[in-house]
């Protein structure tokens, strides 16, 4: 009888979300920059969203994403600007990696650029930034002599330092840091920061700011390859989200996902749909006790809920589009949810 109760609240759930799912869809909204592959995003508020990726393309929308204006940074065609971080319509920071690597900032709506920081090492390689506020912010990148780079700004991004290796966390063999989307760091609470990381190992790295003070943490994430690992995360109420998995095996679900809380609850009714590269908390419904998350990948965008059951606690997950995206992002001010991906996409999220 207690087997058949539990099936039968399983479904519950699944006709639940699938009627939740049913109300929304990824409507594209531009693809004018095929040639582009986007990897950047910043969602300022429901009307102001900056993109930036490849070629040196930097694109800009003050309507809520009707038209778009875009941008080759001059000097800067064969840069790949793999993040960027908006602070309201006219300014904008935006970070290449690979070499050389660059910060550059705009203070007219990207009408024109000024390099802020700039290092030629071959193995400099940036890789996510985000702030704090809109003078503090962070940046990390890939190990170099054994630690990993950080970068802050202390400026809204007008200079930038590079922060003395001894101050920045030791990395452990064939790790790193990805940046498939530029969301695999973030900042909160004023001085607290955490990055993931893959590679020979899969950690959540957490630091206080103030005292540059470390800890960190194997996750629960395929991990083992340099192409493999924990790719992306988000936080909401002091619960964080991580996905990953590996990109060059795409359609392997297992172990993409985790989910942080005081009781680190990881149960799965269905797990997401592969491996993803950006994920983003959208909203809480208290009333029904679901938090309701976005993720993307190279095979579609999943929505996944979490949901408090009778007997145990589990994350339900369905695919609602094929399209790739490689980042998804909600404003910081507003409720407006955009995706960015290859192939010059950009969409939004309707619901």
């Amino acid at each position: 009888m207690w087997r058949l109760y539990k099936v039968f609240v399983i479904l519950i759930f699944f006709t639940l979300s699938s009627r939740l799912l049913g109300q929304a869809r990824i409507e594209l909204i531009d693809s004018s920059q095929a040639g582009c592959s986007f990897r950047g995003l910043s969602v300022v508020t429901d009307k102001i969203v900056w993109v930036s990726g490849s070629k040196g393309t930097v694109g800009r929308s003050v309507d809520g994403g009707q038209i778009w204006t875009w941008t080759k940074v001059p000097g800067f065609s064969t840069s790949d600007f793999r993040d960027i971080e908006a602070f309201d319509g006219n300014r904008a920071v935006i970070m290449a990696s690979g070499t050389p690597a660059v910060i550059l900032k705009t203070v007219d709506g990207g009408q024109t650029w000024k390099l802020v920081f700039r290092d030629d090492r071959p193995e400099m390689f940036l890789d996510a930034m985000d702030f704090w506020d809109d003078k503090r912010g962070m940046m990390v990148g890939d190990p170099i002599n054994g630690h990993f780079v950080l970068l802050e700004t202390k400026d809204g991004g007008d200079s930038w330092r590079l922060l003395d290796s001894n101050l920045c966390p030791v990395a452990l063999d064939s790790e790193a840091v990805f940046a498939a989307s530029g969301t695999s760091l973030i900042c909160w609470d004023k001085v607290m920061a955490a990055f993931v990381t893959g590679g020979s190992i899969s950690r959540i790295v957490l630091c206080n700011a103030n005292s540059y003070s470390w800890v960190s943490g194997s996750q629960q994430m395929t991990n083992g390859k340099s192409s493999q690992g924990a790719f992306s995360l988000a936080l909401q109420s002091g619960k964080i989200i991580i996905v990953g998995g590996d990109y060059l095996n795409d359609s392997a679900g297992d172990k993409s996902f985790h989910y942080i809380d005081q009781h680190s609850f990881d149960r799965f009714a269905k797990s997401p749909s592969g491996y993803r590269s950006g994920v983003e908390f959208i909203n809480k419904h208290k009333e029904d006790k679901k938090i309701s998350v976005v993720t993307v990948g190279t095979r579609g965008v999943d929505f996944c809920y979490y949901q408090l059951g009778p007997s145990h606690d589990c994350w339900i997950c369905e695919q609602v589009n094929l399209t790739s995206f490689n980042v998804v992002r909600k404003a910081k001010k507003g409720k407006a949810v955009f995706l960015a991906g290859g192939k010059g996409r950009v969409g939004k999220l309707i619901y």
